[in-house]
């Protein structure tokens, strides 16, 4: 199988049926004689389906069946590691765990050679300070430099973490160098796909929280707004109440757009969950 699918890369899919049924056209295409019973011959599947019944979504692969599949996709020890990766993070069920493997998955020094863009574009959802940096460039008293930029975040971070964060969002295009000590802040169109912008979106949300948390004490009373409501309320008026907070976000963007000198970055955050079952 291997010889008639060598055009077929590994590193560039993030669904790993898609990766099978590419890999069996392109065997089928370079050599007529490849079927299901002889990928489950060389294998180890007693079944000689198995094959089709993974790609076709009506079976999920295991530890074991996993170590089957590399073997008979004759994979080396990189592509069956980053194989193993893709298919865990396909078969997830809760966010956390395929933000597990998707983080071990763009760790791939051959994936990152391909799509440069996901890690990026990862890394900048769901690093906290990144959004903090791109606003702060615009700032009239930033003096360029990674220096000036840790010594104006809190929390603080290392000037190492902000040199790189220059690095990733001018990488981005979410930001370009105009000198060598002023930047400008750019609204480029950047996409890796619904399921991976909703990876990195939750691991933001969750960073978030984390922050909420570690900053809440530490900040005087006067400088910071928190509170919370716990409300009982009918099933129809959940989506008037995430209306209403939509409708908010777009209030304050309008209202901030204006700031083309901000003199200080502040952090808005909104949670609506239900705390109950459903009845």
């Amino acid at each position: 199988m291997q010889r008639g699918a060598e055009k077929v890369n590994l590193f560039h899919y993030l669904d790993y049926r898609r990766y099978l049924k590419d890999r069996y056209i392109g065997a089928k295409k370079g050599r007529g004689s490849f079927s299901f019973r002889t990928f489950s011959k060389r294998a180890g599947f007693s079944s000689p389906n198995f094959f089709k019944l993974v790609m076709d979504g009506n079976r999920n692969l295991t530890e074991d069946s996993l170590s089957k599949f590399v073997v008979g996709l004759g994979l080396n020890k990189q592509e069956g590691e980053f194989f193993r990766n893709l298919v865990f993070f396909n078969q997830a069920h809760d966010e956390e765990k395929k933000a597990l493997y998707y983080r071990r998955l763009i760790q791939s020094r051959k994936f990152n050679q391909l799509k440069p863009i996901e890690k990026n574009q990862y890394e900048y959802c769901s690093t906290w300070y990144y959004p903090v940096v791109r606003e702060l460039i615009a700032s009239s008293s930033f003096d360029g430099t990674p220096e000036w930029l840790a010594g104006h975040i809190y929390p603080p971070i290392t000037e190492a973490a902000a040199k790189k964060s220059l690095e990733v969002l001018e990488n981005l295009g979410f930001i370009a160098k105009m000198s060598d000590k002023t930047w400008k802040q750019t609204n480029p169109i950047v996409s890796t796909g619904a399921e991976v912008t909703s990876l990195a979106l939750f691991q933001y949300h969750l960073n978030m929280l984390d922050l909420t948390k570690d900053v809440m004490q530490k900040i005087p009373a006067p400088l910071r707004d928190i509170s919370s409501m716990t409300l009982g309320v009918k099933k129809e008026r959940v989506q008037e109440l995430k209306n209403k907070i939509r409708d908010f976000r777009q209030d304050v963007l309008k209202l901030v757009s204006v700031d083309s000198d901000p003199e200080e970055v502040v952090q808005l955050n909104m949670q609506l969950f239900p705390v109950s079952r459903s009845t």
